[in-house]
């Protein structure tokens, strides 16, 4: 039983509801395509709860997997889902939503994820993995280059541009 649970009435039905607080993490972390080095940061495909998660959170770090100039930021300004007032930090990270995918950059790497249910069910393999994985790495760019580049060369998309958009100019 969640002590924080407390029941409403509601004013138009008079049902009677079940609430909890709002959720208010001190630290969000997303990952997106780009970003600005303001913290302007640009999404599209299918993206979750990221805005609501950064909304919410005392403080967002924000990796991306690249950092653009302001102005690409501002020629489409309506892929800015999370405005730079919102971010305390932007790093950029290559690869950095491996194994899952970032559209317009790289597909799921399907292998990690079969190869990760199988290591999974045996405590053993799963220990190893880890050490050689997680623990046995430096940093993220040195798990990227552990995963070589023909893995993920293969992983590389296609370009599918969409159709521009004409913003027109207002004076």
């Amino acid at each position: 039983m969640n002590p924080q649970i407390r029941t409403v009435e509601c004013p138009y039905t008079r049902e009677v509801l079940a609430t909890v607080p709002a959720l208010r993490p001190d630290v969000a972390i997303l990952h997106a395509q780009r970003a600005d080095a303001y913290g302007n940061v640009q999404v599209w495909g299918i993206i979750g709860d990221q805005r609501e998660a950064a909304f919410a959170a005392k403080r967002v770090i924000v990796t991306v997997e690249e950092i653009v100039d302001p102005s690409v930021i501002r020629s489409d300004p309506n892929r800015t889902a999370v405005p730079g007032t919102f971010v305390s930090a932007v790093v950029e990270e290559p690869w950095g939503a491996h194994p899952s995918y970032v559209q317009g950059y790289y597909d799921r790497d399907n292998a990690f994820y079969l190869d990760w249910n199988r290591i999974t069910r045996e405590p053993r393999a799963h220990q190893l993995w880890l050490r050689e994985w997680v623990f046995g790495v430096r940093d993220r760019r040195s798990y990227v280059e552990k995963l070589g580049t023909a893995r993920l060369n293969s992983l590389l998309t296609p370009p599918r541009l969409s159709v521009p958009v004409n913003y027109g100019t207002f004076s």
